[in-house]
């Protein structure tokens, strides 16, 4: 599935723009501020034909005469404000409603403490998918929703509330559930602070998983390991998939695909090399 970006905040200078092709793995790396949760809030936006939140999202990074143009396929969002009176408008055109969940930066105080977050449908979408969840059982880890609507883990026959469960319980349990449903999982840095072995468990399950990832991260580790979904599938015993990986990097306002290593990242360890010699 082919997409189109093109984010201009002004309408001199653009802060991401490019084409590319979305994957069953998508994994999209870049520095801060290079646009990655700008481009899962408005491709959720657009999977869920929620102008609300295109609106809300526009008014918070354009001025006048800037624009966003996000193309999947045949489905179009177009956002802009004008130069004239400041005025914003966004225009959807959608043919079929995806299921899509975003599970934006902070969602693990979200899913812990249950506090409400400033998108109203993401929220929605997200209690519907903890909803949708429930149904799976076993796992890595043990988490069950109980009658009183809350989350707990079971340790030892014991029930844990999610808010005293440790964070890689609540981020690993919910998405080795929710890497069941068929939906689009857009995850904003969710895989970034994990131990690497359970970046590496859940690569194994990505590799035959029902759901379709986006992944933005900074960690490059995220991005080789889901990259070699198959060959980590097979090294814990789970079976493999065919699925078509795609890795780009948000780089000087345009989107790169990665073959085989990131030069914006290289830099970075080159530079750590030199400093620890």
């Amino acid at each position: 599935m082919e997409f189109e970006v093109d984010l201009r905040p002004t309408a001199e200078k653009p802060l991401l723009r490019g084409t590319g092709q979305l994957g069953s793995i998508n994994i999209i790396m870049g520095r801060p501020r290079s646009g990655k949760s700008l481009f899962l809030r408005y491709l959720f936006a657009l999977f869920t034909k929620d102008r609300e939140l295109a609106l809300h999202v526009s008014e918070g990074i354009l001025k006048e005469g800037g624009w966003v143009k996000l193309r999947v396929g045949d489905d179009l969002l177009e956002c802009s404000k004008s130069q004239e009176d400041g005025g914003l408008a966004c225009v959807l055109k959608k043919y079929a409603r995806d299921e899509a969940y975003l599970l934006y930066e902070g969602v693990l105080f979200t899913l812990k403490h249950r506090r409400e977050i400033p998108y109203p449908k993401a929220a929605d979408a997200l209690a519907r998918m903890l909803e949708r969840i429930a149904k799976f059982k076993g796992g890595r880890y043990h988490i069950e929703l109980r009658d009183d609507g809350r989350w707990y883990e079971r340790v030892d026959g014991r029930l844990v509330d999610f808010s005293l469960a440790s964070s890689a319980v609540v981020t690993v349990g919910v998405l080795e559930r929710a890497f069941q449903l068929e939906a689009w999982l857009l995850l904003d840095g969710t895989l970034d602070d994990l131990f690497p072995g359970e970046v590496f468990y859940l690569a194994g399950l990505a590799s035959t998983a029902s759901a379709r990832l986006v992944v933005a991260t900074h960690s490059p580790w995220v991005r080789r390991v889901f990259s070699c979904h198959r060959g980590v599938a097979r090294a814990q015993g789970m079976p493999a998939g065919d699925k078509l990986v795609k890795t780009y990097e948000f780089v000087d306002g345009e989107v790169r695909e990665i073959e085989l290593a990131s030069e914006a990242y290289g830099k970075e360890f080159e530079r750590l090399y030199v400093a620890c010699e």
